[in-house]
């Protein structure tokens, strides 16, 4: 019976556990099953190579599971925390995590719990900085949607760390992971932690733009690819000096390049995006106002898809804005005004859905626009994006409207004696949806 035993439970982990008077109290540390596992990982916490063992162990045995299992997902935790320089239980550990959280397991996980492995997972990567299969399985980790949005961690830290993966070059898949991560960690972290990240930031739109140029003339139109739009986009996103830094890096020209080359929408949506970023900074904004870049954009004005036209109108607004930058040019911009006019009247209701939801951290960038009574085309192009946002999220962006003194702009322009009728009406409107979303708060 005792042979039976032991050869069933593993003999290499087995353990019986009984209590002070000898009696079994049912439970066995081993290796056949994962409550088996479970049992060795709690049992063994402190004893590493047997932590390796039921590791290597668990993750035959987790490879395909499709249940959420968190109280296995924390001794894993505990392993990890109790044997922080021993790469072996690092690295397979980090392998065990992506099995336990791998799709949607990670969405029936105990945030708290994550937040923990995440911690580790970066201490793991610290640790072993040479170690590639650990870095690539913690970038994996982050991967998942779960994990980037509703995981605390430092994202500060993270940040500097995936833009180092970003020179990856020997290991594309890597390097596919490492621009996915960067482009949405950059958006969340603060203004302050932007700025002391300002040196990592522009070695990360150096590299971003070096792969944007290689896939554009290998005319590779992959998901790295893609990815290191987004980035780009999002990394100049209210950042003056990132995106003079994109621009002395010959950013233009290469996504000039990419225009000609993918005449998609997904593409030009994109490179439109990042081009409002820097349209958006007076003291670069006359960067873009050349005979080449001017007939993209006011060819892409006419796009079918609203989310291109929209934020091709978006650059105009803001170049034409200024009319000190338009000396000697005071013809085409005043065409250039026309167009943006009778584009918006063609647009659809604000309300209307886009094939990206187009999103703002700040509407400070629209307030020259809308104290620009003489110029009511980019007066209307504001506030069709204000009431485009608000009718998406009202809760972020109504908030946002009475934080950054939105609110008394809209009435000074609904009120204001030379206001063109339709920006009149528009303003009102937005007044009007305020009002009722706090009225049903």
């Amino acid at each position: 019976m005792e042979h039976y035993v032991f050869q069933r439970i593993g003999f290499s982990l087995g353990k019986f556990l009984i209590n002070s008077l000898g009696e079994w109290l049912g439970k066995v540390a081993g290796e056949v099953n994962i409550n088996q596992i479970t049992e060795a990982l709690n049992q063994y916490r402190n004893r590493s190579c047997f932590i390796k063992a039921a590791l290597c162990r668990l993750f035959t045995k987790t490879f395909s599971i499709n249940v959420s299992m968190p109280a296995l997902l924390k001794f894993i935790a505990i392993g990890m925390k109790n044997h922080p320089l021993d790469l072996p239980v690092q690295f397979t550990a980090s392998a065990c995590v992506l099995n336990l959280t791998r799709q949607g397991l990670a969405s029936r996980m105990p945030v708290r719990l994550l937040s923990e492995v995440t911690c580790l997972l970066f201490k793991a990567m610290k640790n072993f900085p040479l170690y590639q299969q650990l870095q690539k399985n913690c970038l994996l980790f982050l991967t998942n949607a779960r994990i980037l949005v509703d995981v605390p961690f430092d994202r500060f830290e993270a940040t500097k760390f995936v833009i180092k993966c970003l020179g990856c070059h020997e290991n594309p898949k890597m390097q596919t992971m490492a621009v996915s991560i960067t482009s949405i960690l950059v958006l969340q972290l603060v203004p302050g932690e932007t700025s002391q990240l300002q040196e990592d930031l522009l070695i990360a739109v150096k590299e971003l733009l070096a792969i944007v140029k290689e896939k554009a003339t290998e005319n590779l139109h992959d998901a790295t690819f893609i990815f290191s739009m987004k980035a780009l986009w999002n990394l100049t996103d209210e950042s003056p000096a990132v995106c003079k830094y994109f621009i002395e890096n010959q950013g233009l020209e290469i996504f000039i390049q990419v225009l000609e080359t993918f005449p998609d929408s997904t593409t030009q949506s994109k490179i439109l995006g990042l081009l409002n970023n820097i349209a958006e900074v007076r003291e670069l904004s006359p960067m873009l106002i050349t005979e080449c870049l001017l007939k993209h954009i006011s060819s892409l004005l006419h796009s079918k898809d609203i989310e291109v036209s929209y934020l091709a109108a978006g650059i105009l607004a803001h170049l034409t804005c200024d009319e000190k930058q338009w000396l000697f040019r005071h013809l085409q911009r005043n065409a250039l005004l026309q167009d943006l006019h009778a584009t918006i009247q063609n647009w659809p209701s604000s309300s209307c859905k886009m094939s990206a939801f187009v999103t703002y951290r700040s509407f400070k960038a629209f307030f020259p626009l809308l104290g620009n009574f003489s110029q009511p085309q980019v007066q209307l192009w504001a506030l069709w994006a204000i009431y485009h946002v608000c009718s998406k999220n009202p809760s972020k962006y109504c908030k946002m409207i009475v934080e950054e003194e939105v609110l008394k702009l809209l009435y000074d322009t609904r009120e204001h004696s030379q206001v063109n009728p339709q920006v009149r009406q528009l303003a009102a409107s937005i007044l009007e949806d305020f009002r009722m979303h706090f009225m049903n708060y």
